[in-house]
């Protein structure tokens, strides 16, 4: 449902823009003065692949009638299965693959969906890897998020969607069980409405981006990233024609070597700016004027510019590592932590100037934001807000300081505060503002 449209004062973008951006909902959660700990190192590679489990999940068809059926999720969930396996390093007896379109054991039934999950606190290594990926349908009731297995029974009562459905952090809990460090999270499931007309809108929420959020800092996790394949407010398109979501449709295609950097390798950092860049263009390419789907991550703990999430030529990344074994020298995406080994080509070096650089970022309240860092340390700051029903940029005016790798950003009339650092062509942060409201920030290089 649209929100009602209404004059948006240049105070009101402040405070819904800067505004409560990064992971603002898991400030709020946050007593004042509470001991933050000591941060974990950022996380550069992943585990060996012998380390790398993945479940994969496509619903098509429901049980219940009154929910729509989808004609892509399946074909998404073993796209993405084949593509774990060939360019990512998963072992194929590590990627379970629950669908529509297999057989009973591997139905996306609720029990089914749990009991793999389950399963893995007995074989997955606390250092290891877990990856989870749904397309298929989800819903928010009473303020809550949730997944829709393929036996749902879609209600307005609480209680019986919990019984059948699967709430978001019920995920989230299964995973801190597991005790796993690592997580990659990808949700496609706001397509269209679970319960109405195939055309209707099902924008995702806020509680979905709340719900798969881990606390890094209480060690929940050593790092985590969730892809969504669309900001809050807005829904995700199926690929008719290739009986696929957009999302997923090109999720793949980057894995596979579209994103890859000039060695051949696919970065999360990489990852996060082809997505953002291809499949909005895409979306209104094929469907057109007001059909908006722009995917976003958060991403916790990971130094995402050096992160390999895949390679291009996956053949020879194994021939280098097994000549690695008898020269000595670790060659492997998991070993390429020092500086030499960085791909300049889409680094940011600590000596180079901010300036002429524009920055992109998201919010789950207030969806994609910019920061141009122009000359003589001005700034724009640019969101789009909704007046008088009309989606339009705004822009902020502010300054910005740069000393090495440290970089402070001041929004309007000092309302706002941003302080950060450089990491690659990734900058992340804490930020403050007049109200005493504080958040964390990340923003992504815009190539």
């Amino acid at each position: 449902m649209k929100p009602k449209s209404r004059e948006v004062s240049i105070l009101q973008i402040l405070l819904v823009a800067l505004f409560l951006a990064y992971n603002a909902s898991t400030s709020k959660a946050q007593p004042k003065g509470r001991a933050l700990g000591i941060p974990n190192s950022p996380v550069k590679a992943l585990p060996s692949t012998s380390k790398r489990y993945a479940i994969v999940i496509g619903v098509d068809q429901y049980a219940d009638t009154q929910i729509t059926t989808l004609g892509g999720a399946s074909n998404d969930a073993k796209a993405l299965a084949n593509a774990l396996v060939q360019y990512a390093g998963f072992p194929t007896e590590q990627v379970t693959l629950l669908a529509s379109d297999q057989p009973a054991e591997r139905q996306p039934t609720r029990g089914n969906i749990l009991r793999r999950l389950s399963n893995l606190a007995a074989v997955i290594p606390q250092d290891g890897l877990l990856l989870l990926s749904f397309a298929g349908h989800g819903m928010e009731r009473g303020g809550q998020a949730f997944l829709l297995p393929s036996d749902s029974q879609v209600s307005n009562d609480v209680d019986l969607l919990e019984q059948t459905a699967i709430n978001v952090s019920q995920i989230k809990d299964r995973i801190k069980k597991i005790g796993v460090l690592q997580v990659l999270l990808i949700l496609d499931a706001c397509r269209n409405d679970p319960v109405g007309r195939a055309n209707a809108d099902n924008p995702l929420t806020p509680a979905y981006t709340r719900g798969f959020n881990f606390d890094v800092r209480n060690r929940e996790v050593q790092a985590f990233a969730t892809l969504y394949a669309t900001e809050v407010g807005h829904r995700a398109y199926e690929y008719k024609e290739k009986k696929q979501g957009y999302f997923t449709w090109i999720l793949v295609e980057a894995l596979r070597g579209a994103a890859a950097n000039g060695k051949g390798e696919v970065t999360l950092a990489g990852l996060v700016s082809y997505l953002q860049e291809r499949v909005p263009k895409r979306v209104l390419q094929d469907l057109g004027a007001g059909k908006d789907q722009k995917p976003f991550a958060v991403v916790e703990g990971y130094r995402a510019d050096e992160l390999v999430l895949s390679v291009r030529n996956p053949q020879a990344a194994a021939a280098a590592a097994a000549a690695a074994q008898t020269t000595g020298t670790d060659t492997s995406a998991a070993g390429k932590t020092d500086s030499a080994s960085r791909d300049t080509g889409i680094e940011l070096k600590s000596r180079d100037s901010l300036e002429s650089s524009t920055w992109t970022g998201s919010s789950p309240e207030a969806g994609e934001y910019k920061m141009k860092f122009l000359k003589d340390g001005k700034l724009e700051y640019i969101i789009n807000v909704l007046q008088n029903g009309v989606r339009a940029p705004r822009t902020v005016n502010g300054t910005w300081k740069q000393s090495g790798n440290n970089v402070q950003i001041i929004i309007g009339n000092s309302y706002s505060v941003l302080q950060g650092t450089l990491e690659g062509h990734v900058m992340k942060g804490d930020g403050t503002n007049q109200e005493g409201t504080t958040w964390k920030w990340t923003l992504f290089k815009q190539q």
